[in-house]
């Protein structure tokens, strides 16, 4: 074997060593690593806290002890209310936002955080501020656990390729994974467009789903498969 083939052979063989270590490896060695290599950053912007599904009120009794709206802390068995117990979900008499043209009908996911709001003769029932509205692809339930999903900058050769950082929603939880997978979704093409857009462009796709081990080329990869996945409305995209 000439020496031109021996520095191809190595080359080859140190690139699926390296793919077999990261797929081996704890998610915070993976992530650190890998962005070290690629000239990236640990850090980022994205704030995974104040996650909250929610339902309508439609109890028939007077407002507002009626009327309001019930809401949830996505990931946690219990939510923290306005009179600082902890529940499987809170009741807000009324909601804020400073979107202009706001609906509620039409997002799933809400992002802010839960206010004390004292009513006149019905004491603190507390009042919802509205960061931000998320609309679901479609109409199916929500998935077992929600997720920010960010691609990470790292560029491989082989798979699996660790390109994406997860994060749970309301937690500090943070692992890196190889694939992500919308088709169980069954989105409309125009939602699934806007989905991909926020991942190719250093934005922060939301979604719910699991987690489901793969193979690849070079070892085990972590990928996240989707059953429902959010897209922002309120604030608007520009």
């Amino acid at each position: 074997m000439n020496t031109y083939k021996k520095i191809v052979l190595l080359f080859v063989l140190s690139v699926l060593f390296t793919a077999r270590v990261l797929a081996d490896s704890s998610t915070e060695s993976v992530v650190t690593l890998a962005k070290q290599l690629n000239n990236g950053s640990v850090d980022s912007s994205f704030q995974p806290s104040g996650y909250f599904s929610f339902r309508p009120d439609w109890r028939k009794c007077v407002s507002p002890l009626c009327g309001g709206i019930f809401v949830k802390a996505v990931n946690q068995k219990l939510t923290r209310c306005v009179n600082g117990q902890l529940q499987a979900e809170c009741y807000v008499a009324s909601i804020k936002s400073n979107f202009p043209d706001f609906d509620l009908s039409t997002v799933r996911l809400l992002q802010g955080e839960i206010k004390s709001k004292v009513y006149k003769g019905f004491g603190n029932l507390g009042i919802f501020v509205v960061k931000a509205g998320f609309q679901a692809a479609t109409t199916a339930v929500d998935g077992k656990i929600f997720v920010g999903i960010e691609n990470n900058g790292i560029v491989c050769i082989t798979t699996p390729c660790f390109s994406a950082d997860q994060y749970s929603l309301n937690s500090k939880k943070i692992r890196t994974i190889s694939d992500i997978d919308l088709t169980s979704v069954n989105a409309p093409d125009t939602l699934l467009g806007q989905a991909n857009d926020l991942l190719a462009n250093q934005g922060v796709l939301l979604a719910s789903g699991v987690n489901q081990q793969t193979e690849g080329v070079a070892g085990k990869g972590l990928a996240f498969v989707a059953t429902q996945f959010y897209v922002p409305v309120f604030p608007k995209a520009p």
